[in-house]
């Protein structure tokens, strides 16, 4: 009998350390693990390194929102996994790829305005794919018109295809009779 015994409490100890972690354990170890990856980034020399980085906490993330799909954390860690491959590693299309998901998953979710802001930026300011943008910011403008972004998407609508220069005119300088003559004898204030 204590063969016996002995044999159920290995296979207890073996089941309890088999067992999958919680959202909240994979959650934090995802983060932590960013974080780092984020520091290291700064010293390595090459993007494949970078990304090589970001792919243990991009595991993590994902294995909350596969594993976990009803758990409020999923919500945060589809848009961390958007977040990482925009900032990070500068991936734009995967960026959309992800905000669009973040978007679909979650159309009440809290990041879902600044989601679909990002997806028209991103499509104008990383890929210049100005009529992807356009219909990113319009559609960003229909469901939040009173948004605290909706002048930047309205901004971004109405430059879109412009240069800088053309974008934010800088005015001629002044003629120099116009300008207050300084008294060279007088000191700043």
């Amino acid at each position: 009998m204590t063969w016996f015994r002995f044999l159920c409490l290995l296979l207890a100890v073996a089941a309890a350390g088999c067992s999958k972690p919680s959202a909240e354990e994979y959650f934090a170890r995802a983060q932590a693990q960013a974080q780092a990856a984020a520091t290291m980034a700064d010293t390595l020399r090459s993007p494949e390194a970078v990304r090589e980085a970001f792919q243990p906490p991009l595991g993590l993330f994902e294995s909350v929102v596969r594993e976990y799909p009803h758990h409020p954390l999923a919500e945060a860690a589809l848009f961390e996994i958007a977040n990482i491959k925009n900032s990070n590693l500068h991936m734009p299309r995967e960026a959309i790829d992800a905000y669009g998901l973040y978007c679909r998953e979650y159309p009440a979710g809290k990041q879902t305005p600044l989601a679909m802001f990002l997806i028209g930026y991103l499509y104008n300011n990383e890929l210049h794919n100005i009529d992807s943008a356009a219909s990113a910011y319009r559609r960003f403008l229909e469901k939040y018109p009173d948004s605290e972004m909706a002048a930047s998407a309205r901004f971004e609508l109405s430059t879109l295809g412009k240069s800088p220069e053309e974008a934010l005119p800088i005015p001629p300088p002044e003629p120099a009779a116009k300008r207050p003559k300084k008294n060279p004898l007088q000191t700043p204030a």
